[in-house]
Formats: C-alpha cells, structure tokens, sequence
C-alpha cells in the first residue's frame, strides 16, 4: 500500500482550519455588530424644512443625505420633496436616508426692453423664460411701435413664466411736432427747417463773434427732439459782427 503524500492532506487541513476561523470571528464579532443594532422605522419627512427633518432623523440615529436641490413650484424653497428609503420602512441605525430638497420656485432676470420693438421684446422675453403679456398703446414722443413703458424695472427676479406688461409707443399726440436741430444753420436755412416742422423763428437774440459767419444759430430753444404744439415759435440766439450793431 502506498503512502499518502503529506502535502495532499496538509493543504485540505488548513483550508478547512482557515475556514472555522473564518466562521468563528463571523458569530463572534460581526453578527452581534449587526444583530445588535436596533431597528426603527423612517418617519415622513416629506413637506418639512430641511433642518427639520435633519434633526427628526438624527433623533433616531439615523443618517441624513441632502441631494442635490431642484427647482418644484409644488414645494417651498429647502423643504423636502422626496426620502428614500420611503415612510414606515423598517431599516438599522445608522441607516443613510436621501433628502431630495425643493429649490423653490424657479426665477429669472427681467431684461431690458426700452426703445425695442414689440416683436424684439417679445423674443428678448422668451429667451429669459419669461412671457409677453398685455401691450397698451401710448401716445410718445419715442418711434411708434417702440417699447416705451416695461411692467418690472431691468434685473428684477421675477418667477419663471411670468407675464409681462409692456407700454408700445403710437407716437406723439396729434397736433404736436418734434423740434428739429438748427445749431450752426444760416438764419435763413434755419426758417425753412423750422417751416418744413410747422414750427416758426421766435425771438432772435444776437452776440458777437469773430469766429463765424453773421445771421449762424448757435443756440435754441426748445432744444432738439424736444414735442411742443404745432406752430409754436423756436427761440435762437445768432452771431453777428460788431459792425452789424
């Protein structure tokens, strides 16, 4: 009869010895760690702030995860939307609990719209999450069909899709004229422009210069783009040399 070789016996010998220690620091240590800890079961915490629901958790010795906020009209601004594990799960102390929090109403700038046309506005808008809304009809002295009159003031936070109400200009009031620019214009050249504006030369007042031609304005009032009533008088102040007195 053969004899057994002693490294077949040997190494099946410690695999087996290896394994009941294995076994052995198993029941010993790490299933009483486990079966020790106590079970509780998750409280709701959907609809509460945060902190609330941090501190309500951590009385239970469990461990609170905020995630990452998202924007949810439905939910005030870090107060919970979501947990997981869900309410009455039975888990151990210790146990992580998600926290999905609400960031609130989503909210957006309000832009710029003055001296824009409506359909420029209403694009400008829409980039920004935000929506054209009444448009009333003003009389102006600013180019018809131009944004006059915007509802909120440039970069104030506003919710996303709110409405906005915009002024549009139909032009100036009937019966008016815009004051045309007469500065460095002959006398004469001066009347016809003010003519071709329904307006007229008011009161002329003269000064010396040695530096331009004589009868040249050089002042006006009212001044350029200024709206009076139709047929009203521009006064002008006109250079003129000393020998002209």
């Amino acid at each position: 009869m053969k004899k057994i070789p002693k490294k077949f016996w040997v190494v099946p010998l410690v695999v087996i010895i290896s394994i009941g220690v294995v076994l052995i620091i198993i029941d010993a240590f790490v299933l009483p760690y486990y079966v020790s800890n106590a079970e509780c079961r998750v409280p709701n915490v959907v609809g509460k702030h945060k902190d609330e629901a941090i501190n309500i958790l951590k009385d239970l010795n469990l461990n609170p995860i905020v995630k990452t906020a998202r924007y949810d009209e439905r939910y005030q601004k870090d107060h919970v939307m979501f947990q997981n594990p869900h309410t009455n799960a039975l888990v151990k102390e210790g146990r992580r609990i998600y926290l999905t929090v609400s960031g609130g109403e989503q909210t957006v700038i309000m832009p710029f719209l003055l001296n824009k046309t409506v359909r420029d506005a209403q694009i400008t808008l829409e980039r920004n999450g935000l929506v054209l809304g009444e448009i009333q009809e003003v009389e102006s002295d600013l180019e018809p069909e131009t944004i006059v009159e915007q509802q909120y003031l440039e970069g104030k936070e506003l919710p996303h899709g709110t409405s906005v109400l915009v002024k549009v200009s139909i032009g100036p009031k009937v019966g008016m004229a815009r004051v045309p620019n007469i500065l460095g214009k002959p006398l004469k050249d001066a009347e016809n422009i003010l003519k071709s504006s329904s307006l007229k030369i008011g009161v002329k007042t003269f000064i010396n210069s040695t530096t331009l031609l004589p009868n040249t304005v050089v002042d006006q009032q009212p001044s350029e783009d200024e709206l009076v009533s139709v047929g009203d008088s521009v006064d002008v102040v006109i250079t003129q040399t000393k020998s002209d007195k």
